[in-house]
């Protein structure tokens, strides 16, 4: 019998490879390195002044890699995994360490991105608007991270920065032209794109556009019957448009201001052969989903005053609009169109809308106190407007009559009010260097007000049986305690204990939803508190000549958790709606730890070549429940050997995931998926001087695999996990011309 390794061997071994001479660039298994990052501090800072916890990948990464998606983009980073739903609504949002949804902080040029949220089977908004041929840079920062950015980094922050007019030209051109043309198989999607960049003695400008077309993405499924048993891929025809443009100032005097306006669009039909589980008698279910947003914002980076060293300032403002359309046709039902058997035929049609509107504005500034220290301050301000609804009608086809009683809903309903949201936030960190600066003790503390007010109209009433919303307020203090030694020009060690915290979303706080005839209610909580984490991190980065190592161990701790919609033990808890078989509320019921380590390592062979590793290992429980935390990913290693000489590049990537083991299945059977072992081949080619050619094969062995973030929450899939597997071999071709 073949020996097993077990995870924890192999993430032991990478490590000790990595501390004996082979480790990790910062930005995961992948060919640059990454000199400068700015989301660890919010200001740059040389990577050997930042722990390890924090990493990078660039513009000349995407692109050699051909990544046309967020999973994509994330796919050789261990331990960051991005939620999936195949049959209809794609890709959601990023999880880190375990902690996933609006617990990770996602923000684009320093604007936070907008909030997801979902309800039923037919709702929902999506984090994932932005497009990643725009993209100069995506920072990672793993761990609690609130002391410096507030509410949401719980755990983690993911920081993405649009290309600006200087990433475009260089030092020394005036104007230039990109023009982009790339495909990708897994999903036949066909992009175009230009980015226009020039600039003058006073200003400096950019405009790129963006516009791509897809299919559905394949997989291993063969049943292609129309039904619930259906494993083969739904028919999605997708098409996404976005537009930047920048406009940069960049005069020394007053500072270096920019202006820059982004619009982000997605829309996607799907034809829902897989049908509604929940509805024997649907014979035919389509989707309609738009996802939109835009922002314009001003931001500067000016000359210190009273004494700081440097300033920046921010001010936005964003909106965002989700609209599911559903359209659900059920045949030989009953009259009231439910899934009982009946002679009537009915269509129903369904509509979800959530909009957010955001307004905010930041301040940081940089002060060098000399034995006190080198100082950071921020202070930020925002305001959030979220409105959510739902609507439909139902047809009798064969009276033609129409009605907005849809099942027990009366339509148009708002799962919660008019809700707005004002946050407002203040930090300070202190950096003092001891011990002739070999050593650097890190000091920060933020305090956080939050409230938010509801607003009930008749759409929110009528759908809560007249239950009338709270107003809900509430603060967080975050501390963060550091250390940094330098053990030699080329070693640092780090420590770190760092906290994070959620403020309630207005979703939790006066979600009202009744139904009595279907036997249930849900009822606001006004005294919802704020989730928060509590981590410790030890770590070490060593670059060498021709090696580079990093290595972190993580425990952290959190409480508070929100579980929404939790039931009620009825009839004995008072809070039950009298007449509902079932109550629910959003409740702080959870409190979990999740530990475990990372490393990454960079060997440069000889020349142009490199091999590179990186690797994760988590455990988390639900210490409430003595369960184990179903968000936990499996352990996961990447490597490559890579070659990069005279404008060509190719590199051979493997990632390894070990089988899940650990799972709560209380709710329901859950598949675990299996080990596999991926094999990609990339490679980009200056074929002249203004033309780069970039191309990958991925998944080079045809391997049928699972992801652990797209199984996690399918109960008692059966015969039908087929449904959720990965593309197959597949190829991806991107064409880069420029033009001065």
């Amino acid at each position: 019998m073949p020996k097993r390794c077990h995870p924890r061997v192999a993430l032991a071994s990478a490590v000790a490879l990595a501390c004996t001479g082979a480790a990790s660039a910062q930005t995961g298994a992948r060919l640059d390195t990454v000199e400068v990052i700015g989301v660890a501090y919010r200001m740059e800072r040389q990577i050997d002044d930042v722990a390890p916890t924090a990493t990078a990948i660039t513009r000349r990464d995407i692109e050699r890699e051909v990544v046309t998606n967020l999973r994509e983009l994330l796919r050789y980073e261990p331990g960051v995994a991005i939620e999936n739903a195949p049959a209809r609504f794609g890709l959601g949002a990023i999880g880190i360490r375990g902690m996933t949804g609006n617990r990770v902080l996602m923000t684009l040029d320093g604007v936070r991105l907008p909030d997801a949220y979902r309800v039923g089977s037919f709702s929902n908004a999506s984090r994932n608007q932005l497009d990643t041929a725009l993209l100069q840079k995506v920072e990672i920062l793993r761990g609690p991270s609130s002391a410096l950015y507030g509410s949401d980094a719980l755990g983690g922050v993911v920081a993405f920065s649009t290309v600006d007019p200087d990433d475009v030209l260089g030092p020394a051109r005036a104007a230039q032209a990109t023009l982009d043309l790339g495909y990708a198989s897994a999903n036949e999607r066909w992009q175009r794109g230009v980015l226009v960049a020039a600039r003058g003695e006073r200003l400096a400008g950019l405009i790129g556009y963006q516009r791509a077309t897809a299919r559905e993405t394949e997989n291993f499924g063969t049943n292609d019957t129309i039904g619930t048993a259906r494993t083969a891929p739904n028919p999605q025809r997708a098409a996404t448009e976005s537009l930047l443009a920048k406009l940069v100032w960049p005069q020394a005097e007053s500072g270096r201001w920019r202006l820059t306006l982004d619009r982000y669009v997605d829309g996607v039909e799907t034809d829902v052969l897989s049908l509604n589980p929940q509805s024997s008698r649907t014979t035919r279910l389509e989707g309609d989903d738009l996802g939109q947003r835009e922002r314009v914002s001003v931001d500067a980076d000016l000359p210190g005053i009273l004494g700081l060293t440097r300033q920046r300032g921010l001010v936005y403002s964003q909106r965002s609009l989700t609209r599911n359309d559903t359209l659900d046709l059920r045949t030989n039902t009953t009259a009231a169109c439910l899934s009982a058997v009946g002679t009537v035929n009915c269509l129903r049609e369904v509509r979800f809308r959530y909009e957010q509107k955001e307004q905010g504005a930041s301040w940081l500034g940089e002060l060098d106190a000399a034995a006190a220290g080198h100082w950071l301050f921020g202070i930020e301000a925002a305001r959030l407007r979220a409105d959510e609804m739902r609507d439909g009608r139902q047809t009798n086809l064969n009276t033609g009559v129409t009605t907005n009683v849809v099942g027990t809903e009366t339509f148009p309903t708002r799962d919660f009010p008019l809700s707005t949201t004002d946050r407002i936030g203040a930090f300070a960190q202190d950096e003092i260097a001891l011990a002739a600066e070999r050593l650097t003790l890190i000091l920060a503390l933020r305090f956080d007000r939050f409230r938010t007010r509801a607003q009930a109209d008749a759409a929110f009433l009528s759908g809560s049986a007249g239950r009338i919303p709270v107003d809900s307020a509430d603060q967080a203090l975050s501390p963060r305690l550091g250390l940094l030694y330098r053990a030699s020009p080329s070693t640092t060690f780090s420590a770190q204990w760092a906290s994070g915290f959620r403020a309630p979303p207005a979703s939790d706080i006066n979600i009202g939803l009744s139904s009595l005839p279907s036997g249930y209610a849900v009822i606001p909580n006004p005294d919802l508190k704020a989730e928060r984490s509590r981590g410790l991190e030890l770590g070490v980065r060593g670059r060498y000549p021709r090696f580079e190592v990093t290595a972190t161990a993580f425990e952290t701790h959190y409480r508070d958790l929100i579980l929404s919609r939790a039931a009620l033990p009825c009839p004995a808890d008072p809070r039950c709606v009298p007449g509902a078989t079932g109550t629910f509320q959003s409740q702080n019921v959870a409190r979990a730890r999740i530990r475990g380590a990372e490393a990454s390592a960079l060997w440069r062979v000889r020349g142009p070549w490199s091999v590179q590793a990186a690797a994760s290992h988590a455990r988390g429980d639900d210490t409430s429940r003595n369960v184990p935390l179903n968000t936990i990913e499996p352990t996961r290693l990447v490597a490559g050997v890579f070659y990069d000489d005279n404008g060509f590049s190719a590199a051979f990537h493997v990632s390894h995931a070990w089988a899940k083991e650990r799972i709560d299945s209380r709710a329901g059977t859950l598949f675990a998926p299996p080990a596999y072992t991926v094999v990609d081949l990339t490679a980009s080619w200056q074929v002249h001087p203004r033309v780069r050619i970039s191309a990958g094969v991925f998944n080079l062995t045809d391997r049928k695999y699972w992801l652990w973030s797209d199984v996690r929450d399918v109960l008692n899939p059966g015969a039908t996990i087929d449904r959720y597997t990965q593309p197959g071999r597949n190829a991806s071709v991107l064409l880069r011309a420029q033009i001065d």
